[in-house]
């Protein structure tokens, strides 16, 4: 092995350790501003309850106007999610700082490929560049992969699932209860014979799942469910807008590999004509 193979073997490996490091620091910074905005399941519960508190006495409360959904988006989801999204935005700037500083590391690299077959031109030229822009394309590719792996900085998704699973369940429980509490005066109301509460049982039955539906809407609308919703969304839009912010460093980062091979070999071709 020459010497400028060996040095690009340690760029390499160096370049690829950067990059870990970079990808565990800058995990561990979302995490550590994410995880705790989590509306989790005790959340969820703990905000039923104020709200209940707040409609038996709004005075035993600190913040009764949150009572309203449209003031509690305003007021508390809204400017959470504002804070969350520049503190998301600064990390995701500073990784791009520590990426691009890395890829001049690399951009080293890729002329010592050069500078490596310069030195060591044969009779054929052609095959020679050839064989070159083979290496190059190959690099900055496994380069662009690399870079993909940016996308492991984003939280796992799967909590907030849990969260929203949860709540979904809850939900629904709650309107299935609803609407089974209301079968006996259901069928009280239907009155009639034997027969005929046979048949008001069987109508029962066949819209039982369109009470449920209708049930879940009206409850969706209302206080605690209103307000558990507003939490939900707020946190799930702040991981999109987390996750589109590292798609468009990775692309931007991503973008000058495509041409770098072009550049390199325009060197190459000046260094055998000079």
């Amino acid at each position: 092995m020459t010497e400028t193979r060996a040095d690009v073997a340690a760029i390499r490996e160096a370049l690829a350790a950067e990059f870990g490091v970079a990808v565990n620091e800058a995990r561990a910074r979302l995490a550590a501003i994410l995880e705790p905005a989590l509306p989790t399941v005790a959340f969820l519960a703990a905000l039923a309850s104020e709200l209940n508190q707040a409609e038996a006495d709004s005075r035993s409360v600190p913040y009764p106007e949150l009572a309203d959904p449209d003031q509690y988006w305003h007021g508390s989801v809204k400017p959470q999610m504002r804070t969350l999204r520049e503190q998301v935005a600064a990390i995701v700037e500073w990784l791009d700082d520590r990426v691009v500083a890395a890829m001049e590391i690399a951009e080293r690299e890729l002329n010592i490929m050069v500078d490596e077959a310069v030195n060591g031109l044969g009779i054929n030229h052609l095959a020679d560049r050839a064989e070159l822009e083979r290496l190059l394309h190959e690099r900055c590719s496994e380069l662009h992969r690399q870079m993909a792996k940016l996308l492991q900085v984003l939280p796992d998704p799967a909590p907030f699932a849990a969260v929203r699973a949860a709540y979904s369940e809850n939900l629904r429980a709650q309107a299935v209860n609803d609407v089974d509490a209301l079968k006996l005066r259901y069928l009280a109301e239907a009155g009639g014979d034997e027969a005929h509460q046979r048949f008001a049982e069987q109508q029962w039955s066949e819209t039982y799942g369109d009470r449920v539906t209708h049930r879940l809407a009206m409850l969706a609308a209302i206080s605690p469910w209103r307000h558990q919703e507003l939490a939900l969304v707020g946190y799930e839009r702040t991981l999109a807008d987390c996750e589109a912010a590292v798609e468009e460093s990775i692309t931007r980062l991503q973008s000058p590999l495509g041409g770098l091979p072009g550049l390199l070999l325009e060197r190459f071709d000046r260094a055998i004509n000079d």
